[in-house]
């Protein structure tokens, strides 16, 4: 039996702002656990790390001792690792930070399950993603060739946080289950499997 927990975001995209709240609750809720997800404190990715200390310290007194200060944003170009080692290091003093990096983007997690979202009617209904996409940078660009309409993140990203296989994303991008983990182990599950 789990009990409301707090968990706080740090951002860098606008799209973010709205979709990855509903993520994190989807999750959490796949394992029976609930939480209450504060709105996102988004940071320009040129900023993040000299923001990111301020921000985490703020988050971290409104969350309390249980909560969660969960820190996302994209890899881009950059190795994943070291960019979630290096916004841990200056973030983390002894309490409960995570950083979960999306490969290369966060819309690669919508490729890695983009046949859930031919629902949806901005995606082509026989829209399928056959490359490894946490590969190389373009999602965006891959995704917005399999819809009928322009991508924006601040429409799809929350449309397609809340339709998209967590399932299949897990299985297809590391990067997506890293972040599944990361709260199922926060929430008191171990969460192995899928």
């Amino acid at each position: 039996m789990s009990h409301r927990r707090q968990v706080a975001l740090v951002v860098e995209g606008h799209g973010e702002v709205q979709a990855l709240p509903l993520l994190v609750r989807r999750i959490l809720a796949e394992r029976g656990h609930t939480a209450t997800v504060t709105k996102p404190h988004r940071i320009q990715r040129s900023r993040m790390l000299s923001e990111l200390r301020r921000a985490v310290s703020l988050h971290r007194a409104r969350v309390g001792e249980d909560g969660l200060v969960l820190i996302v944003f994209d890899a881009d170009d950059c190795d994943a690792g070291v960019a979630a080692g290096g916004a841990l290091d200056v973030a983390a003093d002894g309490h409960p930070v995570a950083v979960c990096v999306a490969v290369r983007e966060y819309e690669a997690w919508f490729l890695s399950a983009l046949e859930s979202l031919a629902s949806h009617r901005a995606v082509c209904d026989d829209a399928a993603y056959e490359e490894d996409p946490e590969l190389r940078r373009g999602a965006k660009e891959q995704l917005r060739d399999r819809m009928t309409e322009p991508y924006r993140e601040t429409i799809h990203q929350p449309a397609f946080s809340q339709l998209m296989d967590l399932t299949v994303a897990r299985r297809r991008s590391p990067s997506f289950a890293g972040l599944c983990h990361t709260l199922w182990q926060w929430a008191g599950d171990e969460g192995h499997g899928t």
